[in-house]
């Protein structure tokens, strides 16, 4: 049955014409090597600390962006990695189909220009061709943040792309997730685990993952950060459709409609957000079970 199956992954493989992100890994960020003008990061914080707003958060990142033209900084880059992501995010919950994608593509070059200088022994091995699980093993803990926007923005922009682009690069943000965890378990609100929890729940019965770890994972996700409401969405979205286990989908789309979103000020719009897709979840309980 397991070589069945591979032989069926192949298959879609050849016939889905996966897309290859260019990173261009050999090339190094343009901007000068300055330093970021704290007037103007500033302004750009100001707006990001409101980004429950959606112009606030294009305020954002333009100010950003302004800044990166002339300091290459990796705490920067990452920043920007980051907003672009939410970005994607909202343009995916509105069905912006071409803006979501234009988003998680920014915010994928944002995270690369972030590990070439946060990470320079991976990106040089990878300039030499070397595979990303053993690449990325390089990357030091200060460029976390760097690995995490990256695994994020790939995962959704392959998302985008299909099933193949999706195979091609599932192995790659895994272990660029498995390294996060090493260094810590709890950044971003425990996101190691809740990515492992939603890879384990997609791959089952595809790709060798499996539901009981799917669940395991994202119940230590929502142990380490009970404030993050995303990570229900995600078990309720992912696991709880594949198992067709309607109660559960139910009580955890509930709990996060009922949630206090300012309960974590400094996530305040993801909670927002993630209570919008909660309640588009619950409309379409009928259509999924």
């Amino acid at each position: 049955m397991k070589r069945v199956m591979t032989a069926a992954l192949a298959a879609l493989w050849m016939s889905g014409c996966a897309t290859q992100y260019a990173a261009k890994w050999d090339e190094k960020p343009t901007a000068a090597a300055g330093t970021v003008d704290a007037s103007k990061a500033g302004d750009a914080d100001a707006a990001w600390a409101a980004r429950k707003d959606p112009a606030r958060l294009m305020e954002a990142i333009t100010k950003w962006e302004a800044a990166a033209a002339s300091a290459a900084d990796a705490d920067l880059f990452a920043k920007l990695s980051r907003a672009w992501y939410l970005a994607g995010e909202r343009y995916a919950f509105e069905e912006q189909n071409e803006k979501r994608d234009e988003a998680y593509q920014k915010g994928l070059d944002w995270a690369t220009k972030s590990l070439k200088l946060a990470a320079p022994e991976f990106a040089t091995l990878m300039s030499q061709g070397k595979q990303h699980a053993e690449a990325i093993t390089k990357a030091p803990k200060e460029a976390v943040p760097a690995m995490y926007w990256y695994a994020a923005n790939l995962g959704k922009w392959a998302a985008t792309k299909g099933f193949a682009t999706r195979l091609r690069y599932k192995d790659d943000i895994k272990a660029t997730i498995d390294h996060i965890k090493g260094f810590d378990e709890k950044y971003f609100y425990a996101a190691p685990w809740r990515y492992l929890g939603g890879y384990e729940a997609q791959t089952a019965g595809l790709a060798g993952g499996s539901l009981e770890k799917s669940e395991e994972n994202f119940k230590k996700a929502v142990e380490l950060a009970p404030g993050y409401l995303g990570t229900k969405v995600l078990w309720a979205d992912y696991l709880c459709t594949k198992r067709q286990d309607k109660a559960t989908y139910e009580k955890l789309l509930k709990d996060v409609v009922a949630a206090n979103a300012a309960a974590e000020p400094e996530i305040e719009a993801e909670n927002l957000l993630e209570q919008e897709k909660a309640k588009k979840l619950l409309s379409q309980m009928d259509e999924k079970f």
